[in-house]
């Protein structure tokens, strides 16, 4: 006789659960370190772009601007105000916010005749505290053109 049997038995079909189980907790575990990656590139991201950008806005004003005008103790930070700083320090999206207090601050150093007489040396820095610390720096020399 032949006897053909149909469909699974229990035993199979554990075990192709157990499988697919195993499969599937591992494409969720790397779903998670995908998600938090892109989380902390956004951060990185953010502090090295207002970096990036106010080291930019420095270095296109004319080496007399009041606002590179260098310190009396050369190297002292200029850190503005978070309401006045043109950033988004709470990141909501809002720049110009009266009171605005959030993670990201900037800081601006300044020296005259650094690293040769009729330079600038400008260095601004981008902080974001919290849970997400990053920090971005950028150095420039502008010349007395």
């Amino acid at each position: 006789d032949s006897h053909c049997d149909q469909g699974f038995t229990i035993i199979e079909i554990l075990i192709a659960l157990a499988i697919f189980a195993v499969g599937f907790l591992a494409l969720s575990s790397m779903q998670i370190t995908a998600i938090n990656t892109n989380a902390n590139t956004r951060y990185s991201t953010t502090v090295i772009n207002i970096a990036k950008d106010r080291a930019e806005e420095l270095m296109a004003l004319p080496y007399s601007d009041a606002n590179l005008v260098g310190s009396a103790a050369p190297g002292t930070t200029y850190a503005p105000a978070a309401g006045a700083d043109l950033i988004d320090n709470n990141e909501d999206g809002q720049i110009y916010e009266a009171g605005e207090a959030g993670n990201i601050t900037i800081t601006c150093t300044f020296i005259d005749d650094q690293p040769r007489p009729g330079t600038k040396s400008l260095q601004v820095t981008a902080i974001r505290t919290g849970r997400n610390q990053r920090r971005a720096s950028f150095d420039c020399i502008k010349a007395n053109m």
